[in-house]
């Protein structure tokens, strides 16, 4: 009974009447045209420039990498050395080289920077409690390099200067911790 009402729905035709009922609309045989012209031969072709390297985009990858690799490498170097000059250690040490009777009677006035771009070599460190620094300064008769090396064992405790001095172009220093004028502590 189930079967009767669905081949009423969906009729269900054997293979044998779906074979005519295709055969009477479709060709089942294909036909090829001949073709009148003959087979042509392939001429080899010729390139009249030199074909293009395949590993130049890489020689020139490498090349922007090593330019962009130093280019970085100079950049950060850059702005640690900026970030040191901005340090309150460098502040308050400007600070009281400004002020130092021996400084300016050897350096004259206006103590500052030796150059636009100071350079401060060595490591500052406050964290680690670590600072051994030096750096050009000049004033209106000389120039020196400054020298500072101080260390702390604790960060509760005050750094302990080791040495701080100036140190002429002609070899001659200047110890700025025996100077009276000026009280450096940090």
């Amino acid at each position: 009974m189930f079967s009767a009402g669905l081949r009423r729905v969906l009729p269900v035709r054997s293979p044998v009447s779906l074979r005519t009922s295709i055969k009477g609309r479709l060709p089942l045989s294909v036909r090829f045209q001949s073709t009148a012209e003959p087979l042509r031969t392939r001429v080899a072709t010729t390139i009249d420039r030199e074909l293009p390297d395949p590993l130049k985009p890489q020689r020139e990858n490498r090349r922007y990498f090593v330019i962009y690799a130093v280019g970085v490498v100079v950049s950060c170097a850059i702005i640690f050395n900026y970030e040191k000059t901005g340090s309150p250690i460098i502040n308050s040490l400007m600070y009281c080289l400004r002020r130092s009777e021996v400084a300016k009677s050897s350096l004259g006035d206006n103590i500052g920077y030796a150059s636009e771009w100071p350079w401060i070599w060595g490591p500052l460190n406050t964290v680690q409690g670590r600072i051994d620094i030096q750096y050009k300064v000049k004033g209106d008769k000389q120039g020196a390099t400054v020298h500072l090396k101080a260390s702390r064992v604790s960060a509760i405790l005050p750094f302990e200067v080791e040495h701080l001095y100036l140190e002429y172009a002609d070899g001659l220093t200047a110890d700025l911790l025996k100077d009276k004028s000026i009280d450096f502590e940090f």
